[in-house]
């Protein structure tokens, strides 16, 4: 063997060895890859989050909407359309599955754009509830019926 092919063979063991304890470095970043993602999505939710104290310090309750991804939108709790629910601090969670549409929610003392044109993805939002009726609807497509109500009791 001649002194090129020794350092050939060394440069080549060397990388090697590089390549395979970068590897072993990298094995547990699954997890850290999903959590990454999350924490993506929490900095977007937080961003977007109005938060209001809750009263009595009870727990809030949550509805959750959905607009998209044809012309439908909806807003329902513990599985069910919201009709009617009862006053107070609720989470609105909001899928929006469409670039096209947005989900805005509008009521008494409420004003909330939860998503907007061109965003898809979820979204989530806190929200005092205030006794009377609430409109939630996708402003682009609000006159062709994109929209519905709840009452707030």
């Amino acid at each position: 063997m001649n002194g090129m092919t020794k350092r050939l063979i060394i440069t080549m063991l060397v990388l090697g060895a590089a390549i395979a304890l970068a590897a072993a470095a990298c094995g547990g970043d699954d997890n850290n890859s999903a959590s990454g993602d999350t924490t993506t999505t929490e900095q977007t939710t937080t961003e977007e989050t109005t938060t209001e104290e809750t009263t009595g310090g009870s727990a809030s309750m949550e509805l959750d909407g959905e607009t998209g991804p044809g012309f439908t939108i909806e807003v329902s709790q513990n599985g069910a359309d919201a009709e009617s629910v009862a006053a107070g601090t609720y989470t609105l969670k909001v899928e929006d599955k469409s670039s096209s549409h947005n989900f805005h929610l509008i009521g008494p003392g409420v004003d909330e754009e939860v998503t907007t044109v061109p965003f898809t993805g979820d979204k989530e939002v806190t929200v005092t509830l205030k006794p009377g009726t609430y409109t939630y609807q996708c402003d682009p497509h609000a006159g062709s019926g994109m929209k519905g109500t709840f009452e707030v009791t």
